[in-house]
């Protein structure tokens, strides 16, 4: 026994590791508006209704993602109830697997160290973090990608496919396309023209589509054009060419989304790239798959018109891979790179200096959690950094880990609970349920619609603050109406139609507001 608890340690400090940093604290915070209430409403309407086939929200079909995290969601409700915990367990799960996945294969393309180290790194990024502790569907993306990804390399090619089939399944076509994309850039610049012949393309192709294809299929059985003209060329094709956020998009987006995603590994990013540029190094072809495996997703995403924090995940373990190689690299040599420390001190002054940003009165309630943030994240970068001057190698690692433990739990207990009546429409939906009469018109702000259908029930009629509705009239209806609206609509419609404050507030947190037009 003792014999193999010391064979399988990394492992096993791995599973430790997730454990008790992934599953605590994932119901501490009501589900964060808009997004986890999209998926999380969508999979209750699903599961309530008995059909796993059709996402549907608000009574109604919904063809925006693919259904492998609502079926994930499904099951976690079904095992243990609706809740906001069962909401986000199933990304947990998935990031423990994710981890598991690179530690696994990085052992077999590197070697045991390169993969412990890779994996621990992953695991405590705080890019990583966000996305694994959140009801969303690009955990399901990252997932099954890294999988596809690591396979393809080790030669591992039915597998792979079949992993190519379950990214259609978790986000659509360019779970397909990033992956046959991605090896075609390794094929061409590493010049590897038999694994055109090797990879078994035409029987792949039939593998991922027996994965992945039977529920497109059966959707448009059941669903026809509405289906695909809302899917692929709505959700695919037009938000890749068009911005769904006008005036939000950049080509530098997520330069600086990345640079934060990866704390506090970041100082040694660019010293890795540098290195493994300049030097040799017998991993190097590994290496180089995983830097076009990154550089494509951030290339893609970065062109892309529609862009959001989370699109960038699928690059955060190569990018891991490529900082654990480097710190293993520098471990062997005894020596650590100055432009590496100097980085992590300038990254820890900046940190620290963000506490001198002025906030807007509202967004004042994000003054704690800078603080908090700053100063943990400035001991997980400058405490290591001394360490590794001195040559504490593990002492540096050990320090990194624990305080980023520390982080994560002060996150997700005490500092976003803080202010989760600004970010969770969860309050409102509560004092909602108390007030509503049962029978009138419930106008909902699409910002908030979401999260008040999952904890009431209570669907209501959308409106987009973005497109105005016309408040003059609602006000002289002689029923009375509902109105759930954010307080910055709110500010905005005072400007624009001062109609609004003849409503009559019922009800209201630090960022909502509930009125009806009369009693």
């Amino acid at each position: 026994m003792k014999d193999w608890i010391y064979q399988n340690r990394y492992g096993l400090t791995l599973l430790f590791l997730a454990a008790i940093i992934l599953l605590p604290f994932l119901g501490s915070t009501p589900l964060i508006d808009p997004d986890e209430p999209v998926y999380g409403e969508t999979a209750r309407e699903m599961l309530l209704s008995g059909d796993w086939l059709s996402p549907r929200i608000f009574g109604e079909y919904w063809y925006d993602k693919p259904p492998l995290f609502y079926w994930l969601e499904m099951i976690s409700y079904s095992l243990f109830g609706i809740t906001d915990y069962t909401s986000r367990l199933p990304s947990a799960l998935l990031g423990i697997g994710t981890i598991f996945l690179v530690y696994t294969q990085c052992k077999l393309i590197f070697n045991k160290k390169i993969a412990f180290l890779s994996a621990v790194i992953l695991l405590t990024s705080l890019g990583f973090l966000y996305v694994v502790k959140a009801a969303i569907t690009d955990m399901t993306l990252m997932f099954t990608l890294t999988a596809a990804m690591l396979l393809f390399y080790r030669g591992c090619y039915y597998p792979a496919y079949a992993c190519c089939g379950l990214a259609l399944l978790a986000k659509g076509p360019v779970g397909y396309g990033f992956p046959a994309l991605i090896m075609l850039i390794y094929i061409l610049y590493r010049r590897r023209w038999y694994l055109l012949k090797e990879m078994k393309i035409p029987q792949g192709i039939l593998i991922a589509f027996l994965v992945g294809l039977p529920w497109y299929v059966a959707m448009y059985h059941v669903h026809g054009n509405a289906f695909l003209d809302t899917f692929i060329g709505y959700n695919n094709l037009t938000r890749f060419a068009a911005p769904e956020h006008p005036g939000y998009n950049s080509f530098f987006y997520y330069v600086p989304i990345l640079l934060g995603a990866i704390m506090p590994w970041m100082p040694a990013l660019f010293p890795a790239l540098h290195r493994l540029w300049k030097k040799r190094d017998p991993f190097k072809d590994a290496l180089i798959f995983c830097l076009i495996w990154a550089g494509f997703i951030f290339i893609f995403f970065s062109i892309s018109k529609t862009q959001l924090v989370t699109y960038i995940a699928p690059m955060f373990p190569p990018v891991a891979i490529l900082i654990g190689w480097y710190f293993y690299r520098c471990r062997i040599e005894k020596h650590i790179p100055a432009v590496t420390l100097c980085i992590a001190y300038v990254t820890g002054i900046v940190l620290i200096a963000c506490n001198a940003i002025p906030l807007h009165d509202s967004a004042a309630y994000f003054s704690t959690a800078i603080l908090w943030s700053s100063v943990l994240l400035t001991s997980a970068i400058c405490i290591p950094s001394m360490l590794l001057y001195r040559r504490h190698w593990r002492g540096a690692f050990i320090t990194a880990i624990t305080a980023m433990i520390v982080l994560t739990w002060t996150a997700f207990s005490y500092i976003i609970p803080l202010f989760d009546e600004y970010i969770t429409s969860h309050h409102s939906a509560q004092v909602m349920t108390s007030l509503y009469d049962g029978h009138s018109d419930v106008y909902i702000e699409k910002f908030l619609r979401p999260g008040i259908a999952f904890y009431s029930g209570l669907y209501g009629l959308e409106w987009d603050s973005t497109k105005e509705m016309n408040f003059h009239d609602l006000w002289e209806r002689p029923e009375k109406s509902y109105v759930i609206m954010t307080r910055k609509a709110f500010d905005k419609l005072a400007l624009t139609q001062p109609i609004i404050k003849d409503f009559i507030i019922i009800g209201n947190t630090p960022s909502q507001f509930i009125l009806i037009n009369h009693y």
